[in-house]
């Protein structure tokens, strides 16, 4: 099977050769390279150089145009971002724009082609889909409207808001619902699936209340509906920690592929994704990870397997890879898929079994 054969046949539910491996490899894509974060997301030979070097280094099943996620659309939107030019730090947001409801009829909803770095991530996707469209789902990321909101009004102001003031933030959520469909639109005409990214509105930032009043219906109603209609067909929606109290809120939007991260129920993450015969992707603690060792990787990634094998709908990752991670570690979790796929693990045996 090609990898786009792979991931198709998961995502519909079909045997495949073997389960998919998707690491989660963002400023990551720099140290590959040896560029600091900052200058690689700021230029497209770069940044598709990191992308080539990720494909060779992990052999991943798909790859995600994406380093700073969180900072383009708000960049966009008038945010400043500060970049460290003698550091491997990532880019960050200065400060927020929006203070009130009138800051929102201030902005205007950005130009992909033109506006700030959109342009950039849209000339790397065109580029990576002419090389390697055929063989593999190449994804472009974007921010979702939750998290969107978040970086305009600022982390803490924006939790206040939700509770204090919920029409101000639903009025927010829905503008930046707009900013989110018409980036995923312009990834789409470029023939890249987007994948978004809503992390902000996981349950330790947002109370599972907050996410069905304000979150679900912009996903369920507008955000999905205006993709799939603009030609999407695979469009996971990505919010990581621990999810287990929103899971069937999440399925409800109408996404097709979710992530059961580490800190949440994977039981739970299993039977409710086999039940609605949706795709969903478990993590390899983004902690673990990054520390290693890869013998203790390993042994977490059997234990993720040992939940989720027998979902037709499931794929592998890890938590974000940090600039400096150690390669040999996020490679222990692809051993651990290809010992699966040769018939070398058996979930009955002993751990030990398995080549160190």
């Amino acid at each position: 099977m090609t990898k786009r054969e792979r991931v198709e046949a998961v995502y519909a539910l079909r045997p495949a050769d073997r389960i998919p491996f998707v690491p989660a490899i963002y400023e990551h894509k720099g140290a590959l390279i040896g560029k600091s974060p900052s200058e690689i997301c700021r230029d497209a030979d770069l940044l598709e150089a990191g992308l080539w070097k990720e494909l060779d280094t992990y052999d991943a099943d798909m790859l995600v145009i994406g380093i700073d996620v969180y900072n383009v659309e708000a960049e966009a939107l008038g945010c400043r971002v500060v970049y460290f030019e003698d550091s491997n730090d990532c880019p960050g947001i200065v400060e927020p724009i929006v203070d009130g409801p009138a800051a929102i009829d201030r902005l205007g909803v950005p130009d992909p082609a033109r506006d700030g770095r959109m342009p950039l991530y849209l000339d790397v996707a065109r580029r990576l889909q002419r090389q390697l469209g055929a063989s593999m789902i190449v994804r472009g990321a974007v921010t979702g409207p939750y998290s969107m909101a978040a970086e305009l009004v600022g982390a803490e102001q924006f939790v206040l808001l939700t509770v204090d003031e919920p029409a101000f933030a639903r009025r927010l959520i829905e503008f930046c619902a707009r900013v989110t469909v018409e980036f995923g639109k312009a990834f789409l005409q470029c023939g890249v699936e987007p994948i978004l990214f809503d992390s902000r509105a996981t349950p330790t930032l947002a109370s599972p209340r907050v996410v069905r009043s304000l979150l679900l219906p912009v996903y369920r109603d507008f955000v999905l509906p205006e993709l799939k209609a603009a030609g999407g067909r695979f469009l996971p929606l990505i919010i990581g920690g621990n999810t287990t109290s929103i899971i069937d809120d999440l399925i409800a939007t109408g996404a097709t592929q979710f992530l059961a991260d580490r800190p949440a129920n994977l039981a739970q993450w299993c039977a409710k994704a086999r039940t609605a015969g949706v795709p969903v992707r478990a993590n390899v603690d983004a902690l673990l990870v990054n520390r290693g060792p890869a013998s203790a990787v390993r042994r977490q990634a059997v234990e993720i397997l040992r939940q989720f094998h027998t979902h037709p709908g499931f794929l592998l990752g890890c938590g974000v890879v940090a600039y400096d991670g150690n390669p040999r570690y996020v490679q222990a979790i692809r051993s651990v898929l290809d010992d699966l796929a040769a018939g070398r693990l058996d979930f009955e045996g002993e751990l030990q079994q398995l080549p160190t």
